[in-house]
């Protein structure tokens, strides 16, 4: 069983057992994980986070650890373990496949014969995604290497005549694409003032520069919310702390824990509006992209040029729904942390009106 068909079967017992996917938190979920007086959960919220990673980060040594996580009878400790100490771990070893897998093709690349498919498709990989690499090494190289040795080592580059309008688009995506990789591949493309490199535009390197731009949106997005996740554990738990040395004590020593109580609630309070400033700016990307891809969908519909336009469309819709999902989920991140903040600020006024009752 290979390693992402082993992962779907986890993740599909995964949802068999009850963990349910979630897109994101919603507005009213947030509004849960305040227990009574001035606890807060934020388990459900970690869970969430996790089930994402488990779907949707780049990495698959990441989808892989936070199954994992998801799937032990250890609950939230296990989750809690993987956002401390599993993800990063993760992440390393990541780190470790991407740079084998280009050391592996930019050697196959080296040595590759001059016009096969193996030259042409490990230069492809080369300037894909980490997941387009581990694909290549996976398996494209030895389908590169079987249409060589059925075609003695020749490679026919069918490419689409050019037109005026094809250039004129390259143009316009060049300036205009919101992805900083769509708009890169589209000006080396016209840097390099040949048709044959606008087809190649066309052909591998529009999609190659939109997985990219694609990929590390996600890759950010999930952890800038691990790190606020991070950072506003570290101040709850502190709070929570410090109302339980208030609680089981009295006096000077009682004010004491309280205001330290007060001081760590109104940093979460401070620490989550930025956030939800952060979340708020990533859904505005979003919404640019799927805005974008819309209308590249509308250009593909109505070109009359010869280039592929099909598959242009089709890459197109499937984008504009995707990076639609993604402004859906930054939104809901968005309205989870201005509720966070708000029940932070709760808990810091009701220490502030115990304050002023023992005064």
């Amino acid at each position: 069983m290979g390693r992402h068909t082993l992962l779907r079967s986890i993740l599909a017992a995964a949802i068999a057992f009850g963990a349910v996917v979630a897109t994101g938190v919603t507005p009213a979920t947030a509004q849960v994980m305040i227990t009574a007086g001035v606890q807060v959960n934020l388990a459900p919220w970690q869970r969430d986070t996790v089930r994402r990673m488990a779907i949707t980060d780049p990495l698959p040594e990441v989808q892989s650890a936070a199954t994992l996580a998801l799937l032990s009878n250890r609950g939230d400790e296990a989750i809690q373990e993987f956002l401390t100490a599993g993800y990063p771990a993760a992440k390393e070893r990541a780190a470790k496949r991407i740079d084998l897998d280009l050391k592996y093709i930019r050697h196959i690349n080296r040595f590759a014969i001059p016009g096969s498919n193996v030259q042409v498709t490990s230069a492809n990989a080369l300037r894909g995604t980490p997941a387009m690499q581990s694909r290549y090494v996976q398996s494209g190289y030895d389908e590169a290497q079987e249409l060589d040795r059925v075609n003695d080592n020749r490679r026919d580059e069918r490419l689409a005549r050019l037109h005026g309008e094809d250039r004129d688009y390259v143009t316009y995506l060049a300036a205009n694409d919101p992805g900083v990789q769509v708009r890169d591949a589209a000006n080396r493309a016209l840097s390099a003032g040949t048709d044959e490199a606008i087809g190649l535009f066309f052909k591998y390197y529009w999609g190659i520069g939109a997985d990219l731009d694609n990929e590390g949106f996600r890759q950010r997005t999930l952890e800038q919310n691990e790190f606020w996740l991070r950072k506003i554990r570290v101040l709850v738990d502190a709070a929570q702390a410090a109302e339980k040395a208030e609680r089981e004590s009295s006096g000077e020593l009682a004010r004491k824990a309280r205001l330290d109580a007060i001081a760590h609630w109104d940093l979460a309070d401070a620490e989550a509006k930025k956030s939800s400033v952060d979340w708020n700016a990533e859904k505005d990307k979003a919404d640019e992209q799927a805005d974008f891809w819309a209308s590249v969908a509308a250009h593909a519909r109505a070109a009359m040029s010869e280039q592929d336009w099909a598959a242009v469309l089709a890459r197109a819709d499937a984008s504009n729904t995707s990076w639609e999902d993604e402004a859906a989920w930054a939104q809901s991140q968005a309205a989870t942390w201005l509720a966070l903040a708000a029940d932070a600020k709760r808990n810091a006024d009701a220490g502030r009106d115990r304050d002023q009752g023992d005064q």
